[in-house]
């Protein structure tokens, strides 16, 4: 048991001459330290994303080396002051008097492990406006109608950066979705793809409202709308016939629940070389509110002419 006992005692002393050899030793290791860039002006943004690290090599005593290791990311970096910096591209050594390590003031930095130099393109900070385009499929249930064309609230996004990086920004999407089954007004909040937008450029908004307003499809007949012939001609000589007509319109129903024959308009358009040869004519439409689709009773009207009063001209010549 005495032998076993000194064996082990005789290896732990070991150990430990080796481990304090090896402390009294200067090692030199390469790490990902931060970038910090600080004080930049308040007119002026980068073009493009800096990196977040640069890899350099430092030296120091094994154990420090290890602890910096194992410490958070902050524990050492490279801070570069821009406060004076000028416009357009500009050259940085990545030198020693960039490197900090506030915790480890034994550390020695003994440069990149790969270029010397940091460039960074600096450009005049503005802000810009871009549309947001609609990326969502939307599916309405069988029955249904959109009253009007989706809206999005905002419509358009501010983002705030470089003049060169903004100019590169065209318009923004919303993220890709399908909307299915929908059958009455509904809000939802969609997320921007902001993907192909570098990330130092900030924008106002990360999101956007999709306003629906839908409502069930019904039908209603309105008779006796007139037909208007319009147009450069001799309202002595021509007249539409007939005169009035039915309008059966489809749509939504809040809509055609309020609609009568003065919200309707069927026009037909005086063309001599075109409407007086017609065997018939169909006339034009218009409703100012929404509508899905609309069918005109009787489908087919005449250009009717109208014959001279001689009546009047033979009383008149009468002796």
């Amino acid at each position: 048991m005495k032998h076993i006992g000194l064996k082990i005692i005789a290896f732990i002393c070991g150990i430990a001459l080796w481990l304090y050899a090896i402390s009294l030793k200067d090692y030199s290791i390469e790490i990902e330290v931060p970038l910090i860039l600080s004080r930049l002006p308040e007119n002026l943004a980068l073009v493009t994303k800096p990196p977040e690290t640069i890899e350099v090599r430092v030296e120091g005593k094994a154990f420090e080396l290890i602890r910096l290791r194992t410490l958070d990311a902050n524990a050492a970096f490279i801070s570069l002051d821009l406060h004076n910096v000028p416009l357009g591209l500009q050259r940085f050594e990545i030198s020693s008097n960039l490197f900090s390590s506030p915790n480890f003031p034994n550390i020695r930095y003994l440069g990149p492990t790969e270029t010397s130099f940091l460039e960074l393109d600096f450009d005049t900070k503005i802000s810009h406006t871009v549309p947001i385009k609609l990326a969502v499929e939307i599916q309405l249930d069988s029955g249904f109608m959109l009253m009007k064309e989706p809206t999005l609230e905002p419509s358009e996004l501010t983002i705030h950066g470089a003049r060169k990086a903004l100019m590169r920004v065209f318009e923004v999407q919303t993220v890709k979705d399908h909307l299915t089954k929908l059958r009455e007004n509904q809000s939802f909040t969609l997320p921007l793809n902001l993907s192909h937008i570098p990330s130092n450029i900030e924008t106002a908004n990360t999101s956007v409202q999709l306003d629906l307003e839908i409502e069930p499809v019904t039908r209603i007949k309105v008779n006796k709308v007139p037909v208007q012939l319009i147009g450069m001609y001799d309202r002595t000589k021509y007249s539409i016939s007939p005169t009035e007509a039915s309008v059966e319109i489809t749509g939504g129903k809040k809509i055609l629940d309020s609609l009568n024959n003065k919200d309707i308009e069927l026009i037909i358009e005086f063309n001599r070389f075109a409407i007086e040869d017609a065997d018939s004519l169909s006339p034009t439409v218009r409703i100012l509110k929404p509508i899905q689709s609309t069918r005109v009773q009787p489908e087919k009207f005449y250009l009717k002419t109208i014959a001279p009063d001689t009546t009047a001209a033979s009383t008149g010549n009468t002796p």
